[in-house]
């Protein structure tokens, strides 16, 4: 276990917000504090994890981001796998928004690649050669799998990509930034390696969202010990400036509403010992439906968003 500081003003002086399971543990003995940061307003996990201790846990079979293709073993876990791959579609034309090069001219880092949906999307799909393409991605099995699938160079970690061909058009970050110990390393990375006319797409759970505020620390995407920081658009803009780079649009990710409020709304039935049945899951489908036209309405209050950033 470590002790961080605000990674914006190195402050150590924090406040403290909720105090949050960890959605893996049966037992429901494991909780982590969230604080907020006196000088920046940053939330972040304090203590949190070391570095080594991380990848344990990350290694539960139900950890939905490292689930492969033609591997889910439940209905719910194939049910994830058939929306990420209905989902593929938008999410890489969000990435390519606003390029004015053709698709297949472009070159593409991935930071936090998983299991390379998207990159091969983009190689399949839109017809980027794989010479154009990269991902990074610490676990060793999602790394493993989405280099064999696609057929691109995969990085451990943003010290061995330091061989990279780059610079990138873009350089992506796609529910990646929040796990991440060493902050200023991978942005001082992303930073260097991006084209001056290059963007750095980043998604992130929003945690001034509509659907956090209604379900306190049972928010699924508080995710601890995995999310150690959650940026609202202020403390994001205040870290990307350490780093020459300036937030120059952003938009809300919608489906994520759905995720999160039908998760959350599983997490907060079983920690309260609550059936969740059919009439239960309508409820929440309703809910998220609610969550997601609000967070249309208003834009800095949806569950996700999407942010575009360049070099100042």
């Amino acid at each position: 276990m470590e002790t961080a500081p605000c990674p914006i003003t190195d402050s150590t002086k924090f406040l403290h917000v909720l105090r949050l399971p960890d959605r893996f543990d049966s037992s429901g003995e494991l909780h982590w504090e969230l604080l907020r940061s006196a000088s920046s307003g940053l939330l972040m996990l304090n203590p949190r994890p070391e570095q080594s201790e991380a990848p344990a846990h990350y290694h539960s079979g139900a950890y939905d981001p490292y689930l492969q293709s033609g591997k889910g073993a439940t209905a719910r876990e194939r049910s994830y796998l058939a929306a990420r791959r209905l989902l593929l579609g938008y999410r890489a034309s969000l990435v390519l928004k606003g390029s004015p090069k053709p698709s297949r001219k472009l070159s593409i880092l991935e930071i936090g690649c998983s299991t390379g949906d998207l990159l091969t999307w983009l190689h399949q799909k839109k017809r980027i050669p794989a010479a154009h393409l990269a991902g990074i991605e610490p676990d060793e099995e999602a790394a493993a799998f989405a280099k064999k699938r696609c057929g691109v160079n995969v990085w451990r970690s943003v010290a061995d990509a330091d061989t990279a061909r780059g610079p990138f058009d873009r350089i992506v970050m796609w529910h990646a930034l929040e796990h991440i110990h060493d902050l200023h390393e991978t942005l001082a990375f992303a930073a260097r390696w991006l084209k001056r006319d290059g963007e750095l797409v980043i998604a992130l759970p929003n945690p001034a969202s509509f659907d956090a505020l209604h379900y306190g620390e049972n928010w699924i995407a508080w995710d601890a010990p995995r999310h150690l920081y959650h940026f609202t658009p202020d403390t994001l803009e205040k870290l990307l400036e350490m780093h020459g780079l300036r937030i120059q649009r952003r938009t809300p990710y919608l489906p994520d509403t759905l995720y999160n409020t039908l998760h959350s709304e599983r997490l907060r039935a079983h920690r309260e010992g609550l059936p969740l049945g059919v009439l239960s899951v309508v409820k929440s489908l309703l809910k998220a439906a609610a969550f997601a036209l609000k967070g249309a309405a208003e834009p800095a209050k949806a569950s996700s968003l999407v942010y575009w950033a360049g070099k100042t």
